[in-house]
């Protein structure tokens, strides 16, 4: 019995890798398609909307203000992008 649920747990862990991996290449793409670089993304945010939720809430809302504008953003960019201001 117990070999039967190592491969049920490895076939259901290869099925959340590959989901994810199609969910990060889909954003990669939205995002080329959208703003085609990082500073063309730069360009695109509302700066000093998303200074004033840093100063007032913090660099986790703030980042969080990003992503909610700019979905196809990733977690890292968005982060780059508050940390550079």
């Amino acid at each position: 019995m117990e070999s039967m649920e190592v491969a049920l747990f490895l076939v259901v862990a290869g099925a959340v890798v590959a989901s994810a991996e199609r969910a990060t290449r889909k954003r990669q793409k939205v995002f080329r398609d959208t703003y085609g670089t990082y500073e063309g993304f730069r360009r695109e945010v509302d700066e000093g909307r998303v200074r004033t939720v840093r100063r007032e809430r913090g660099d986790v809302a703030a980042i969080k203000a990003v992503r909610d504008g700019h979905p196809s953003v990733s977690l890292r960019l968005a982060k780059r992008y508050v940390q550079e201001l």
